[in-house]
């Protein structure tokens, strides 16, 4: 097993995977059904050989820059496991963050509303953490029928409407929304290039960039948040941490 550890970290690391050990070690663990603890004092011992032959394709496709969350169909999103799929934004560990700070600004039994939901990982965690109603948007098909997917998997209280931002919400929802969270596109296009591998070649392009600037999405969702949330409520964006200072900038300015 350690041997074909190690082959897999080294093919990783000459191809350039940010983190080779940590990916060798989650391949071998989904293609074994093994815990971590099993894998690390599994020793000297063989691989079967289909399980070998499995591992090496497996690294392979990772080698070639492919998510590793797509090549093992899931992505552990705070603490929900959810579905990925070729053509949906796949989640990053730093959006745990932003569902963090949504369930801690929800009150019990309110109601979030997510436009760019693309998954649905922040809309499934804030529901599932704050039991609370979200109802998430999307314009991409395909990402709103995988987030009604994963939220229908866990059995949460997520309501999933195609559309683009806040065009597709009831305009009974008006200034009744608690928090208003979102995850918009804001690369601008020409960093779009500078991107690893994982993101520029695989992540579907109008999730990434939001236009010249890359304020363009968030500009308008700053725009339209207002008429929504209730009095007090809040807005949580995720944005690109060299326009962080200007989107605050545009918030305050729109009051």
């Amino acid at each position: 097993m350690e041997a074909a550890l190690s082959a897999l970290r080294e093919r990783l690391a000459a191809s350039g995977v940010p983190s080779p050990q940590v990916d060798a070690e989650l391949l071998a663990r989904h293609v074994l059904g093994w815990s971590r603890a099993r894998l690390l004092t599994s020793g000297d011992r063989p691989l079967p050989a289909p399980a070998a032959r499995r591992l090496r394709e497996l690294g392979e496709r990772r080698a070639r820059r492919e998510p590793l969350q797509l090549i093992v169909g899931s992505v552990g999103f705070r603490r929900l496991d959810l579905l990925v799929r070729p053509g949906v934004f796949i989640p990053r560990p730093e959006t745990e963050v932003l569902a963090g700070e949504a369930v801690a600004r929800t009150p019990p039994g309110g109601l979030v509303v997510e436009p760019c939901t693309g998954s649905g990982a922040v809309a499934c965690a804030v529901a599932h953490e704050a039991g609370c109603v979200v109802v998430a948007t999307d314009s991409a098909p395909a990402a709103a029928s995988l987030a009604r997917t994963n939220a229908a998997r866990w059995g949460l209280p997520v309501k999933v409407v195609e559309g683009d931002l806040f065009e597709p919400l009831p305009a009974a929802l008006r200034a009744k929304v608690d928090v208003v969270v979102c995850n918009p596109p804001y690369v601008a296009a020409g960093e779009l290039a500078g991107l690893e591998p994982e993101v520029a070649e695989w992540d579907p392009a109008p999730a990434l960039v939001a236009g010249p600037t890359g304020h363009e999405v968030s500009d308008r969702v700053v725009a339209q948040a207002p008429s929504w949330l209730r009095p007090g409520g809040w807005l949580l964006l995720e944005v690109a941490d060299t326009r962080a200072r200007a989107v605050a900038a545009r918030c305050r300015a729109a009051g």
